[in-house]
């Protein structure tokens, strides 16, 4: 896999996470997968010797092979579906990354009433099972950018901005769920818990599924089968991607050293989805023809969505981000040795 562990390790003081017991919930996706397979690094080459909980709704986690095969035993896997099942363990979990959730809009679009109770009841079953066992534990809820999208302004968005919602917007279960989740976080914290939410934009790079259906993905697969890679519509819609190894950081960074209860966790280069598959266009040799009319999901999507991290570059060193084409070639030359193209 073509990512820089030692980038994070020595972008973060980790020294927190030693001997620790950590919960990953939606540990079979980008995001969860990515954090268990940078923990095991972390005890395979530092010593760390953390021991890891990991669940999801897969019955398989392909995504955790790698996490799962290992010879120690610091390592259990619980599958679980969050948006209904109530998740029993004993262990004395130090820090939880509540990652579970329908990251793909084709997904959460439809499955409204899943998507809700996994940002709601999923998100304060957990926390309340940790914080119960042990009331000094630091949990953190993953939100998202999108919970910016009927804000009208182009300007990049501050965690204090107050949020407007579109009620016709076919999304809006995705973007109340995740509001919802926040709130539930901001009522342990008014309890004194130690709780935090993190608004992620576009977040890619290796260890997506095969079947992920994200635009990135979308426009890897066009370009590997097809003469060319079509858009829905135009492509002006435009976002601030950010590479897997700078969440990593961004999110170490927040959780284990961030002195607010919410912070914008994105990049800072604004690129429109025309552009990002003229990127990929141009790895694969492959041309891109726009579209006149987006399907639902494109239709329904915001076209600006630009997080500022004003308040993460304040308590914490400005990142050199990865820029956007050159954690796609990555991506790509990736994609296509992991799935065999």
């Amino acid at each position: 896999m073509i990512l820089n562990y030692e980038k994070i390790f020595n972008s973060v003081d980790l020294q927190k996470l030693k001997n620790k017991q950590v919960l990953i919930t939606g540990a079979n996706g980008l995001i969860g997968g990515f954090l268990a397979e940078f923990f095991k690094y972390l005890n395979d080459e530092h010593s760390y010797n953390m021991s890891l909980i990991l669940t999801s709704l897969s019955k398989k986690p392909k995504r955790l092979e790698k996490v799962l095969h290992s010879k120690v035993d610091n390592y259990r896997y619980i599958s679980a579906d969050l948006s209904k099942d109530v998740l029993n363990f004993d262990d004395h979990i130090d820090y939880c990354f509540y990652c579970a959730g329908y990251a793909q809009p084709s997904k959460f679009m439809s499955r409204p009433n899943e998507t809700i109770s996994l940002n709601t009841s999923g998100v304060n079953n957990i926390f309340s099972k940790v914080f119960n066992d042990n009331p000094n534990a630091r949990c953190v809820f993953l939100s998202s950018s999108e919970v910016y999208s009927a804000n009208k302004t182009q300007d990049s968005h501050k965690e204090t901005d107050l949020i407007s919602i579109d009620i016709e917007n076919k999304r809006n279960f995705y973007i109340l769920g995740k509001l919802g989740g926040e709130s539930i976080v901001n009522n342990f914290r008014t309890k004194g818990f130690d709780a935090m939410s993190a608004r992620v934009s576009l977040c890619y790079g290796p260890g997506i599924l095969q079947d992920d259906a994200r635009v990135m993905s979308e426009f890897v697969k066009k370009g590997l089968t097809q003469e060319y890679i079509q858009l829905f519509d135009e492509g002006m819609a435009s976002r601030r991607y950010l590479h897997i190894e700078d969440f990593t950081i961004m999110l170490l960074n927040t959780t284990l050293f961030g002195k607010n209860g919410l912070y914008n966790i994105s990049g800072e280069e604004e690129n429109s989805i025309y552009k990002l598959a003229c990127i990929v266009g141009e790895r694969l040799n492959k041309d891109v023809k726009k579209g006149k009319s987006g399907n639902l999901v494109s239709s329904t999507a915001p076209k600006i969505v630009w997080n500022s991290v004003g308040r993460y570059n304040s308590e914490f060193s400005k990142l050199n981000f990865k820029p956007l084409w050159e954690g796609v070639m990555e991506f790509i030359d990736w994609y296509m040795d992991e799935f065999n193209h």
